[in-house]
């Protein structure tokens, strides 16, 4: 991989220029880490100890996924059973918030963490205000009485600035540029065919896959030329998947290992300087 990264600086000097005199601290100018469902490399996804670790390792942004429980609170959760990172079965919005919150959300990662729970989003908005952590919101629903939960929760606990809104349609956008006007948004598009329409509905981040990038190279241009930042989708962050991301300039990595990342992005600033 190194001698991939090697040939590829070679060719593409200005990345060279990019990284020189990078940090493991600072991997790239510009360039901001978000943490996918906290450190989810080393910590069960999605609980309060996978978002502490994400700052620790040095992401700027830390990504969850909010959905709704049968007595109308917002917990964190990605999936759309329990059967995967708990030890309960089953839809999670059949249960209340009260029952969720007693289930084990660690031990399928690791023993270690058995006394891990599913986070209220409030208990994660506070601890938000309390450590300044930006929190990019992954909304697993839609319509306009989820909308005002969510935008309830991210005023009652003043944290609006710390707030990125992940929208998913058109729609979604403009009703949490009325109902969220003090936080940014992003696009997590279905597909790349609506970066014009996501960029004139206001948002302020564009997110493309790299799968996306690998059909078409020019759709980090088109959201360039929108005046938009881009995001881009990583997995673990090694030196190859990194070298491929760095290729196309992006503003934000999504990357579910961070530690891994930041160690691809140095090597990649040490090749550079030699």
């Amino acid at each position: 991989m190194k001698v991939k990264a090697l040939l590829f600086i070679a060719f593409f000097p200005a990345i060279g220029v990019m990284f020189f005199g990078c940090t493991a601290d600072k991997p790239a100018e510009g360039v901001k880490i978000v943490a996918h469902r906290g450190a989810m490399s080393d910590r069960p996804e999605n609980t309060m100890v996978a978002f502490e670790h994400a700052l620790e390792l040095g992401a700027e942004i830390v990504e969850l996924d909010l959905r709704t429980s049968r007595d109308g609170h917002l917990y964190i959760l990605h999936d759309r059973t329990l059967d995967r990172t708990t030890n309960a079965e089953g839809d999670p919005s059949e249960r209340t918030l009260a029952e969720l919150q007693q289930l084990d959300a660690g031990s399928w990662f690791d023993p270690a963490y058995s006394d891990q729970t599913i986070p209220s989003v409030r208990e994660v908005m506070n601890w938000a205000r309390e450590s300044g952590a930006v929190l990019l919101l992954d909304l697993k629903e839609s319509g306009r009485e989820f909308a005002e939960n969510v935008s309830h929760e991210v005023r009652a606990a003043g944290v609006e600035d710390n707030v990125v809104v992940g929208v998913r349609s058109t729609e979604q956008a403009q009703e949490f540029a009325e109902l969220l006007p003090g936080s940014r948004q992003l696009a997590f598009m279905s597909s790349p065919d609506y970066i014009e329409d996501f960029a004139e509905a206001g948002v302020d981040v564009i997110r493309l896959w790299l799968r996306w990038l690998d059909d078409d190279p020019t759709l980090a241009e088109q959201v360039r030329k929108t005046g938009k930042k881009l995001m881009i989708n990583g997995r673990y962050g090694e030196l190859e998947e990194t070298v491929k991301i760095m290729s196309f300039e992006p503003d934000w990595i999504l990357i579910d290992d961070i530690a891994q990342l930041k160690a691809s992005l140095e090597e990649m600033a040490l090749t550079a300087g030699r």
